[in-house]
């Protein structure tokens, strides 16, 4: 039985970071798995936990605390992509060319440290889950396809480009989120429209670089299957979840209706 690494994620050490499935910690594909079953539960049962209670207020400390620690993860994940990805094209250009980073000449130098920080965007992966939640404590609805987009992992060449786009927004969205429960209204405004510009540019430059990717390794067409795969489960969710919100709300209903009687009936 394998034992996880707890070293691999000390910042100290990234230049020499290496993935080594089932002993660096959360790479284990039953970890995956588990999460995806308790994240489901917890939903729906701080749905159901909620459906007669008052939602937290906005600028609860746990949101300002959960928000403020994405911006640090964000940014952190965004400054070691972006300096290795300059590093790597700064020393030895043409990494375009290469189907796989570990072919380019440059990657035993600051290879470590570009998939260090790839590896620390798919923990965030399981971190960001949270936004479900917190948006079920609010009493808010969710929209699950766009909760679940965090949850898919791409594995690809494309991913070395593309962590440093994806986190350079997130740093804009949850420093709008931070504004917003810390009733910064002035500053949240500019500040989500800066997020919506670099969401759409980090959209385009995924979507361009996966099909870059694909066009020169005729083998990454199994992103096509692990794609299908995921939409297919999505789906399957957003229905699952469909029907629990029905539910949910039924169930609420007939509180209502409960108390009611109980108040008429002490009126009585």
């Amino acid at each position: 039985m394998l034992v996880w690494n707890w070293h691999h994620l000390n910042p100290a050490g990234m230049h020499r970071f290496q993935w080594v499935y089932g002993v660096t910690p959360m790479s284990d594909l039953s970890v995956i798995y588990v999460s995806w079953v308790a994240y489901f539960i917890v939903i729906i049962a701080v749905r159901w936990y909620m459906a007669e209670r008052t939602r937290i207020d906005k600028t609860h400390k746990m949101l300002q605390f959960y928000n403020g620690s994405m911006i640090i993860c964000s940014t952190f994940v965004w400054y070691t992509s972006s300096t290795s990805t300059w590093n790597i094209v700064r020393h030895q250009p043409g990494i375009f060319s290469y189907c796989h980073a570990a072919e380019y000449p440059a990657y035993r130098w600051y290879g470590g440290q570009m998939f260090y920080s790839m590896y620390i965007c798919y923990l965030l992966r399981y971190y960001v889950f949270f936004d479900t939640v917190i948006l079920a404590l609010r009493k808010a609805k969710i929209n699950t396809l766009l909760a679940l987009v965090p949850a898919y992992v791409c594995y690809t060449h494309a991913v070395v480009m593309d962590t440093g786009s994806e986190h350079i927004w997130k740093m804009f969205r949850y420093c709008y989120y931070f504004c917003h429960c810390t009733n910064s209204t002035a500053t949240a405004a500019w500040v989500k429209n800066v997020a919506l510009f670099f969401e759409i540019i980090q959209f385009i430059a995924g979507i361009t670089l996966t099909g870059y990717q694909m066009s020169i390794c005729p083998q990454s067409n199994c992103v096509l299957l692990s794609a299908s795969i995921n939409v297919t489960m999505v789906y399957m969710v957003v229905k699952f979840y469909d029907s629990s919100e029905k539910a949910v709300a039924t169930t609420r209903e007939h509180y209502i209706r409960r108390n009611s009687s109980k108040k008429e009936l002490m009126e009585l």
